[in-house]
């Protein structure tokens, strides 16, 4: 096509939107850190097998340790850090 963008460009805008994104998500996440939250447990972490996986009732990615047997289950985790694409926490028991 005719008129295109020098690719120094898209490269400098692509990684301000990146740099945006990443900002927003961060500061969402980090007002979860510290908050106890009923997590899905839906298997084993695609990263990590000796850490299970989960989702919070809003979708957010949960990863933590914990026994097989919590699969399939709802649990609380207590979130424990903000790792930008996923939240790591620690099971507090209870289903």
């Amino acid at each position: 096509m005719v008129n295109q963008i020098p690719e120094e460009i898209k490269h400098k805008r692509f990684n301000k939107l990146k740099e945006l994104v990443e900002n927003q998500i961060e500061e969402n996440n980090s007002k979860y850190v510290g908050t106890i939250q009923k997590v899905l447990v839906e298997g084993k972490s695609k990263t990590n097998k000796d850490m299970l996986t989960g989702r919070t009732d809003t979708n957010k990615i949960v990863v933590f340790s914990g026994n097989d047997n919590l699969i399939n289950s709802i649990i609380s985790v207590k979130i424990t850090k903000d790792c930008l694409w996923y939240l790591q926490g620690e099971e507090i028991g209870g289903k």
